[in-house]
């Protein structure tokens, strides 16, 4: 019997190949370059640190999870209400995960802003240091996207078998993704499948880049050095996602979010690399979905 052809695997196989080819390229690029213009790319072009204290810090942080938990609350009482005589679990579909994403993303927003405006002496400081127009910040945030996801491809596979080990040592439970991940592989209605891919894509990188590295970041770096406020808002935006498998990739993502944001000196940057990195991981399960689906 002759041996089926997978195009979706053969897409998916070309995609690699053409990433791992065009890192190792810009890498090659990012070494020969003269030390000079290195230095100058990571000394000079750097984010104005957020000196505000702990008590402004503590205060802004309380009102924000407030706010997503006085949003959600009203929100699961309206939409999440199950039958009284009945005890089964809520179901995540594709609409109420769209009513999800947008309780925790747009409170979040919403007291950044009205922080910024009630409170301008405290939270109203400059987020970049270098100005950049969105083509601009594009046009920088795509080598970087090429050259650093093969790092995080390889964390993930590490982690992954590490997860392995622990879970055959009995120290872990069954693993599983994301439960949003999850449900865009389950498919769903195109129309909110399509809603469900903008905010991911839209949305979710330009809220968690303003509160993840404008805010924690800034204000960590005012306290402490560039490595460890790196590293512990990288922490904290993974630990933010509440899931284990890409508990390890994720703090990676968000120290290379901190260092390419500190590296550029502009916000829009790192927006666009989360961003292209979210796109990406959509299309990855998008064609994994086609492979699976194709018999074999």
């Amino acid at each position: 019997m002759e041996p089926t052809i997978d195009p979706p695997l053969v897409v998916a196989s070309l995609v690699f190949f053409g990433i791992l080819v065009a890192s190792f390229v810009l890498w090659i690029q990012h070494i020969r370059r003269p030390k000079n213009i290195v230095r100058e790319m990571t000394t000079e072009n750097c984010v104005p640190a957020w000196n505000i204290g702990w008590v402004n810090f503590g205060i802004f942080i309380c009102a924000v999870v407030t706010a997503v938990f006085a949003v959600q609350s009203i929100a699961s009482s309206i939409f999440l209400q199950p039958p009284s005589e009945s005890s089964d679990p809520i179901t995540l579909t594709p609409s109420l995960a769209i009513f999800a994403v947008l309780f925790l993303q747009l409170p979040m927003l919403a007291v950044f802003y009205a922080a910024r405006r009630f409170y301008p002496g405290h939270y109203a400081s400059g987020l970049n240091g270098v100005d950049l127009t969105h083509s601009n910040a594009l046009r920088k945030a795509v080598p970087l996207f090429l050259m650093f996801l093969p790092l995080i491809w390889i964390t993930s596979i590490i982690w992954a078998n590490v997860l392995s080990v622990f879970q055959a040592a009995g120290w872990v439970e069954e693993i599983e993704q994301q439960e949003l991940v999850s449900l865009l592989q389950a498919g769903g209605h195109p129309v909110a499948m399509l809603l469900l891919v903008a905010l991911a894509i839209v949305m979710a990188p330009i809220v968690e880049e303003i509160i993840f590295r404008g805010c924690i970041y800034r204000f960590l770096k005012s306290q402490t050095s560039l490595m460890a406020a790196q590293i512990i808002s990288g922490c904290v935006f993974s630990i933010m996602h509440a899931n284990l498998l890409s508990f390890v990739p994720l703090i990676l993502v968000g120290i290379l979010l901190a260092r390419i944001y500190e590296k550029t000196g502009n916000l829009r940057v790192s927006i666009w690399f989360h961003a292209l990195f979210n796109a990406f991981s959509l299309l990855m399960l998008f064609i994994t979905s086609m492979s699976d689906a194709i018999p074999h």
